[in-house]
């Protein structure tokens, strides 16, 4: 796992300047202006954005990328560019790593900031991050993307004008990626002073006009900035909760399959979610079950819950540890038979008698769906489950095995963390 950090939002060469950042450390994400004239949206109004620009920019169209719909404009995280160095960082990240956006913001307050960490005058922050949904998509691999994987990028601004023009684009996983609500400070006691986050975490010197950079991190330093968010943000995932359960009679269950995508430990040969990097919560092997600690593609489990003609969840993962043969490659490693839907308040969790089998008996996901590369979530016929179910019951069920090696990761993150190494908290899912 790996992230770069790039510059994005209005400056202060812009009309109204930066953005604000307030007393208790919120602040307002504010896009450049929109330099196509074909896109007619999003404005400075439309993003409620109208009181802190001047009244002259109100009805000015807005270039909103990155796309966070948490502003309450577009329903995906998208992010696209054409302009090198940015591009070129892009092209480094790969499926699963993290993009992170940091933008300079003004003080605004009548009196001193709640928190010594906020400049009094301007400063670098990092607001929000992707977690890459895939790799990073050049002009070329966008045009030849299926139209149902096209469409997830049909509100990014460089889509939405005539003649697309970003070089690399790039889709946020919905379960980890977010707009903060309080930013990750990269200014120390000045604007253009560094702090520790770039110059110890990351690959930059801190030297010169460093918050225009793009800023490379290798694993620790995202470890650091993902624990950082969280530090500055105080969130911590709840204890899952049952509220209620519904059991399901297999007898009146069809026989349909539904692949579920989860991210697997680069640290282990066995196929368990990553928990050192990443801290997934998802699946959650320990109650046989899915989206019970986290939402990972919540919709779609729901779905899947409340279906009777789908019966098996199939988990399948991309290969993370180099040392198998399997490396790289997105297998099918097991399935959970449904055999209840938990209601776990806010969000809806599945569970049932899971098998999962090694990664040299998984299945391949080529040859399984049209476009492997791209699928996170998809619904099989019940001959293709049949099938499925049939082979993986042959095979060894190593799930006692999979539960000690879970057991060993969280060892080994408790490790980390008492020796101080910086680890994000298990706030995701899958």
């Amino acid at each position: 796992m790996k992230s770069v950090a790039i510059n994005i939002g209005a400056n202060s060469g812009h009309t109204g300047g930066r953005g604000p950042i307030y007393e208790d450390g919120t602040f307002r994400y504010v896009p450049i202006p929109e330099d196509n004239e074909t896109v007619m949206e999003p404005t400075y109004r439309d993003l409620e954005l109208g009181s802190i620009r001047p009244k002259s920019a109100e009805n000015t169209v807005v270039h909103f990328d990155p796309e966070f719909p948490e502003v309450g404009f577009g329903e995906r995280y998208t992010y696209g560019d054409r302009h090198s160095p940015k591009t070129d960082r892009l092209s480094e990240l790969e499926e699963g790593d993290i993009l992170f956006f940091y933008a300079t913001l003004d003080y605004v307050g009548e009196d001193s900031p709640e928190h010594d960490w906020i400049n009094e005058d301007w400063g670098a922050y990092v607001i929000g991050h992707f977690t890459l949904e895939y790799d990073p998509l050049s002009e070329d691999d966008y045009h030849s993307l299926p139209e149902e994987i096209k469409k997830k990028f049909s509100t990014n601004a460089h889509v939405r004008r005539e003649v697309f023009d970003a070089e690399s684009l790039v889709l946020g996983n919905p379960d980890g990626s977010r707009l903060y609500k309080t930013p990750i400070p990269l200014s120390a006691d000045s604007g253009t002073e560094a702090n520790q986050f770039v110059t110890e975490h990351s690959e930059d010197s801190g030297n010169g006009p460093w918050y225009r950079r793009p800023l490379k991190f290798d694993t620790e330093g995202t470890r650091a900035l993902l624990r950082a968010q969280q530090d500055y943000h105080d969130e911590r995932i709840a204890e899952a909760d049952v509220e209620s359960e519904t059991e399901f009679d297999r007898a009146e269950l069809e026989g349909k399959g539904q692949l579920q995508w989860f991210f697997h430990s680069p640290h282990s040969e066995y196929p368990v979610r990553d928990i050192v990097n990443r801290g997934k919560t998802e699946p959650y092997i320990e109650k046989e079950a899915e989206n019970f600690c986290s939402e990972c593609y919540q919709n779609s489990i729901k779905t899947f819950a409340e279906s009777d003609s789908r019966r098996y969840l199939f988990l399948f993962t991309r290969c993370q540890n180099e040392t198998l043969y399997e490396s790289g490659e997105r297998r099918i490693i097991g399935y959970i038979d449904k055999k209840r839907m938990l209601d776990m308040g806010d969000r809806v969790a599945i569970q049932g008698d899971t098998t999962l089998v090694s990664f040299e008996n998984s299945i391949d996901l080529v040859g399984i769906v049209d476009s492997p590369n791209y699928v996170r979530n998809a619904i099989l016929d019940e001959k293709t489950a049949q099938r499925l179910v049939d082979y993986f019951d042959e095979q060894e069920n190593i799930l006692n095995d999979c539960l000690d090696e879970v057991e060993r990761l969280k060892r080994k993150r408790r490790e980390h963390e008492h020796n101080e190494v910086p680890l994000p908290d298990s706030s995701s899912g899958c």
